[in-house]
């Protein structure tokens, strides 16, 4: 009889480790602070004089009024869940195209408001 050594796998069932990557929680961070940023600037950039040209937000801003920025809040939440609850390479690569576009949008809603 021969006996062999063989390299042991996890079977893909195996429970992954717990807690959170590091990279879920900065991502989960950025979106909190880019959107915060979004909703500060949008609302100097409309105090100044600008318009909303997003129809969504616009349309929460006719709905909810001053609150708007409850459902949008909701909506980043909403990401945060997601990048948590899902830690793939895919959400991260898909949420931090959206954090990037997102923190052009606030560059732009501060320039146009005049803060910078």
């Amino acid at each position: 009889m021969i006996i062999t050594a063989t390299k042991y796998t996890k079977p893909a069932f195996a429970p992954q480790k717990a807690g959170v990557s590091l990279w879920a929680l900065v991502v989960a961070l950025s979106v909190i602070i880019v959107g915060t940023l979004d909703v500060l600037s949008t609302n100097a950039g409309l105090l100044a004089g600008a318009v909303e040209t997003n129809p969504l937000m616009a349309a929460m801003q006719d709905l909810f009024g001053w609150w708007w920025f409850v459902p949008k809040m909701g909506l980043q939440f909403i990401t945060v869940a997601i990048v948590l609850m899902h830690p793939v390479r895919a959400v991260f690569m898909c949420v931090s195209a959206v954090i990037a576009f997102n923190a052009f949008v606030v560059l732009n809603n501060f320039a146009l408001s005049g803060v910078i």
